[in-house]
């Protein structure tokens, strides 16, 4: 039967097991809800449990634990009979055994495997803790449209189907570019011309069987696929979710984003080419993908172009839901912690800290540089750099926002499909 090794016992987890535990606990739910602190502090009283061949495990201590697969896989029983398989790459495993327990009774192991479990008590202690010392507080008045694309977004969330546009502009060159693709290097390039397929390649690769650590760039996630399967995965990408958008207010705030979100992502090349602690391909994916959630709210827009009438209320509709919908997408998605920081912190315009630059960091210089090159409005959330402390901050590691059409300009003679492709995208 199901046995407990001896580490388990002594509650003392050796660096390998600690290291499993606590890399499980960023993506598990409802682990992933606690603060890093706190995710340490029930990664310390975690405890490993060892199944070997044809060992079964049964929900009885369900209501004291929450029990994750980290090694091996198990098979699912119901009654009698198998009725499928779990490995710790499936999107099953996410939430903890015997959550449901209609789907299944019992799991038994076909080879070696492991299991984590998390104390339920402390769980909800710390949980309740961390709610109660919250300290910001969002006090956001929506709209009509607000909560009705907002919903939709949490439907698809929950539902597993959320899907995120391509915009025609940009497919249409890419299908036609797949061709000429030698190598990993090169498809990357052009993977990094569209945030929807950017964001679906390294989804893709994190879900694949048997993936082991979390995919952090496009040239990690083609690695992982292999070449072909990312060709094929970008093609499927485009056929099913390219849009050609028929409300001149929704193309125009696409194109918009488009471009934002390509020039962030050369400028961050820029910013960080003096930063050997910041890997230049995790940057790049960092800011294709910080503002996610607008585009996932101007996919669901589109679905509702009759609605979209005033270009004012769309934006001020992005505005209230784009930060909070990009932390959702990426947490669900399983995208490693500091990218969901980015997505929560880098509009944060006025925060200042002494610890070293941050991806997220790196996102918001991107973003007022763009927003003194290139404004979108006069009505521009964005602020000037002039004496915000982060800029203060930035000018210190070497970045400065002063300068800001030389950064613009270094961005863009960088572009691998040059200055053009980023002019027409806006």
């Amino acid at each position: 039967m199901f046995k407990g090794n001896q580490k388990q016992q002594n509650n003392q987890l050796d660096p390998e097991d600690y290291a499993q535990v606590s890399a499980i606990a960023g993506k598990v739910v409802p682990i992933n809800e606690l603060n890093a602190e706190n995710r340490a502090a029930i990664c310390n009283s975690a405890q490993i449990t060892v199944m070997q061949r044809n060992d079964q495990l049964k929900p009885e201590n369900s209501h004291r634990y929450l029990m994750f697969l980290i090694e091996g896989s198990v098979t699912m029983i119901s009654g009698k009979e198998e009725v499928g398989t779990l490995s710790p790459s499936s999107s099953d495993a996410l939430q903890p055994l015997f959550s449901n327990k209609d789907d299944y009774q019992a799991l038994k192991s076909p080879g070696l495997a492991k299991i984590a479990r998390f104390g339920r008590e402390q769980m909800d202690i710390l949980l309740a803790e961390q709610q109660k010392n919250a300290v910001s507080v969002v006090d956001v008045h929506v709209s009509e449209l607000d909560n009705l694309i907002f919903d939709e977004i949490r439907s698809k969330i929950s539902e597993k189907k959320l899907a995120l546009a391509s915009f025609s502009d940009s497919s249409s060159r890419i299908l036609t570019s797949l061709a000429s693709n030698a190598g990993i290097p090169e498809l990357a390039e052009t993977i990094q011309t569209d945030p929807a397929l950017s964001a679906s390649i390294v989804r893709a690769a994190q879900r694949t069987e048997g993936a082991g650590d979390t995919v952090q760039t496009i040239r990690g996630a083609i690695s992982r696929l292999g070449v072909e399967a990312t060709m094929q995965a970008i093609t499927a990408q485009l056929k099913s979710n390219t849009v050609i958008c028929k409300n001149p207010i929704i193309e125009d705030r696409f194109r918009r984003y488009v471009r934002r979100s390509l020039l962030a992502a050369r400028l961050a090349t820029v910013i960080t080419k003096d930063m050997p602690h910041l890997q230049q391909d995790e940057v790049v994916l960092n800011s294709l993908l910080a503002d996610i959630g607008e585009l996932a709210i101007i996919t669901h827009a589109n679905m509702h172009n009759d609605r979209i009438t005033d270009a004012q209320e769309f934006t001020s509709c992005i505005d209230n839901l784009r930060t909070i919908v990009s932390q959702w997408i990426l947490k669900q998605w399983s995208f490693p912690a500091a990218f969901i920081d980015s997505a929560e912190t880098s509009r944060d315009w006025y925060r200042n800290h002494q610890n070293e630059i941050s991806m997220a960091d790196v996102h918001t210089a991107a973003l007022l540089v763009i927003n003194s090159e290139m404004p979108e409005s006069e009505q521009s959330s964005i602020p000037s750099a002039n004496n915000l402390l982060l800029a203060r901050r930035l000018q210190s590691a070497g970045i400065d926002l002063t300068s800001s059409a030389a950064l613009m300009q270094a961005a863009t003679a960088t572009a691998a499909a040059a200055p053009e492709q980023l002019r027409k995208a806006g």
